[in-house]
C-alpha cells in the first residue's frame, strides 16, 4: 500500500508539472504574439471574439505591450485596454531590457512578460497575472482534493482485498504453528514416559526381566502409541501435499462400506456399542477406492469410540441424482456447537474428545483432506437428539449403464 501510495503521489505530481508546463507555454505564446512585429500587421474581425480571450489565464484586454527603442525611451501601444503606472513602468522595462530572460513572472509587481527583439529595440507584452496564479492554484486545490479521495478510496479498496488474500494464508501460518506446538506437546508426554521408564530400570540393574516387566510394557505401549501419531502425521502430510489422481474407472462403494462394517463389528462388541447399517445395493462412484476406504474407517472408527457403551452407530450410503451421500451417526454426548467449526483442524479434540478418547485429534484432519481429494465435501452436525452425524457428499456421480458395466 505504500508503495503504491507513492506511484500514484509521483504520477499525480508529474501530471501537475506537465499541466503547468503546457499552460505555462500557452500564457507564453500569447504574450509572444502581442509582443511581435507582425501582430499589429494583422486584421481584426469586428464583433467575433479573439481567441486569446478564450485561453485560461490571460484576458486580451488586459494586456499591455510597449515599445522600447535602442535609446531606452518607451512608448505604449494602444492595442489592449492594459495599462501600468507610469512610475512603474519605467525600472519594470529597465530590468527587462537588461536581463537575458525572454518570458518571465514579476512576483513583486504581479505581471507575466514576453520580450521580442524588434530591430534595434524591443516590444515587451505584458499581462497580469493574478489570475495565472489563481487558476494555477484552484486547479493544483482541486485536482489535490479529487486526488485524495480518489487515493483514500483505492486505498480502502486495497486494503480490504489484502485483507481477503491474505487471510488463507494468514490461517494457514496459524494452523502450522499451532500444529507444530500440539505435536510437540503430544509427543512430549510419551517420549516423557519412555525416559522415565528407562531411568527406573537403569537404577535396577540387577532386577530381573520379570520383576522389570510392568516398565518394559509400558514403554513399548508408548512407543507404539508415538508410532501410530507419526505415521498419521506422515498420512495426513501426504494426502495435503499430494496431487489428486485422475481417477477413470468406477468401484462399487456398496460392497467397500459393507465390507468395513463387518470389520468393526469386533471393535463395536468390545465397546458395548451396537453396529446398523443401512446401505443401498450397487451403488459405483469414481474414485480412489484406497482413500474411501480410508475416509469410511475413519468415520466409523470415530463414530464407535464416542457412542459410548450401550450406543449405536449407524453407516449410511445411499444416492440422490447425480451425489452419492456417505454419513455415519452415533448416539452419545452431543459436541459442543463451538466445537464444529474446529473439529477438522489437525490435533484438535473437544473437551470430551481429550478425556473420553485416546485419540489424538488428526483422523477427521485426513478424512477432510482426503474427501477434498476426491472432490467431496464431507460436513458434521450434533445435536442431542439426532446425535453426531458426519456426511460426505460424492458430486457428479453418474449412474453407469448396464452395458458398460459388462
Amino acid at each position: 500500500m505504500a508503495l503504491i501510495s507513492v506511484v500514484l503521489i509521483v504520477f499525480y505530481l508529474f501530471t501537475m508539472l506537465v499541466v503547468f508546463l503546457r499552460e505555462t507555454e500557452n500564457v507564453q505564446e500569447t504574450l509572444k504574439n502581442y509582443s511581435s512585429e507582425s501582430y499589429y500587421s494583422q486584421y481584426f474581425d469586428l464583433g467575433v471574439t479573439d481567441e486569446d480571450v478564450n485561453r485560461f489565464a490571460i484576458d486580451s484586454g488586459s494586456i499591455c505591450v510597449v515599445s522600447v527603442d535602442a535609446s531606452g525611451r518607451i512608448k505604449v501601444l494602444d492595442i489592449a485596454r492594459g495599462r501600468i503606472a507610469e512610475e512603474l513602468l519605467k525600472p519594470i522595462v529597465e530590468h527587462i531590457v537588461d536581463g537575458q530572460v525572454k518570458f518571465g513572472i514579476l512576483l513583486n509587481y504581479n505581471l507575466l512578460y514576453y520580450k521580442t527583439q524588434i530591430g534595434t529595440g524591443y516590444h515587451i507584452a505584458f499581462a497580469d497575472s493574478s489570475r495565472y496564479m489563481i487558476y494555477m492554484r484552484d486547479m493544483l486545490y482541486a485536482d489535490g482534493i479529487i486526488f485524495l479521495i480518489v487515493l483514500f478510496v483505492l486505498l480502502f479498496i486495497i486494503h480490504q482485498l489484502a485483507k481477503i488474500f491474505i487471510k488463507p494464508v494468514q490461517k494457514a501460518w496459524e494452523q502450522q504453528q499451532n500444529f507444530i506446538a500440539d505435536a510437540s506437546h503430544e509427543l512430549k508426554t510419551p517420549l516423557t514416559v519412555i525416559l522415565t521408564n528407562c531411568d527406573i530400570l537403569q537404577t535396577h540393574p540387577d532386577s530381573t526381566l520379570l520383576e522389570q516387566m510392568k516398565w518394559i510394557e509400558s514403554t513399548n505401549e508408548e512407543a507404539v502409541h508415538m508410532k501410530e501419531m507419526v505415521n498419521k502425521m506422515l498420512i495426513l502430510a501426504k494426502s495435503e501435499n499430494m496431487k489428486p489422481a485422475k481417477i477413470t474407472d468406477y468401484f462399487n462403494i456398496s460392497e467397500l462400506a459393507t465390507k468395513v462394517i463387518l470389520q468393526f463389528d469386533p471393535v463395536a462388541y468390545e465397546a458395548g456399542v451396537a453396529l446398523d447399517s443401512k446401505i443401498e445395493d450397487d451403488i459405483e462412484i469414481k474414485a480412489d477406492p484406497t482413500a474411501v476406504n480410508q475416509i469410511i474407517h475413519i468415520l466409523v472408527d470415530n463414530a464407535v469410540k464416542y457412542a459410548g457403551f450401550g450406543g449405536v452407530v449407524t453407516l449410511r450410503l445411499y444416492r440422490v441424482k447425480n451425489k452419492v451421500f456417505l454419513s455415519t451417526n452415533n448416539t452419545g454426548e452431543p459436541i459442543p456447537e463451538e466445537d464444529l467449526p474446529h473439529l477438522f483442524e489437525r490435533f484438535y479434540r473437544s473437551d470430551k474428545a481429550r478425556t473420553a478418547g485416546s485419540g489424538y485429534g488428526l483422523g477427521l484432519s485426513i478424512c477432510k483432506s482426503l474427501a477434498e481429494q476426491q472432490k467431496a465435501v464431507i460436513t458434521v452436525s450434533s445435536s442431542k437428539d439426532s446425535g453426531t452425524n458426519f456426511t460426505v457428499i460424492f458430486r457428479n456421480q453418474k449412474q453407469r449403464k448396464n452395458n458398460q458395466k459388462n
